[in-house]
């Protein structure tokens, strides 16, 4: 029969000091690794480390092409406002000539009395309702 103890007590021989860990520093071991089973050793799994190293390039390839894209889409986002911009400037100068031009028209009618000049002082009042009064329908059930 086989004795159980506790694996995981440590002792005097056990605890490494500062300079301990300075001088052998390939020698550390994790408390659950220095107390593993010897089946346990057998099952750890054999690391490939080719295919891991092309995991990884393919990882940084993946990315490199994920930067260029971000790069362009933002460059043609920058295009896109920068266009918007200008469209906005235009026209809010082609409102102000509209309205300065507007303006003119209306000063230099004035004076005729076929004018469709507006009155003045006309905005001011409220306008009346003219619309059309509805009746009500009763609606009869049989």
């Amino acid at each position: 029969m086989r004795r159980e103890s506790f694996n995981y007590l440590r002792t005097m021989r056990q605890i490494k000091t500062g300079l301990d860990l300075a001088r052998a520093p390939k020698q550390l071991q994790t408390t659950s690794a220095r107390f593993r089973a010897s089946f346990e050793k057998e099952l750890e799994p054999h690391i490939n480390e080719r295919a891991i190293a092309v995991e990884l390039e393919d990882e940084r390839r993946k990315f490199a092409r994920q930067n260029q894209s971000l790069a362009r889409a933002r460059q043609r986002l920058k295009d896109t406002r920068g266009k918007l911009f200008a469209i906005r400037v235009k026209n809010e100068r082609l409102m102000v000539l509209r309205h300065s031009l507007q303006k003119q028209r209306w000063l230099d009618t004035e004076g005729m009395p076929t004018s469709s000049a507006p009155k003045p002082g006309g905005s001011d009042e409220p306008r009346k309702k003219h619309g059309r009064r509805y009746r009500a329908v009763k609606v009869r059930r049989a």
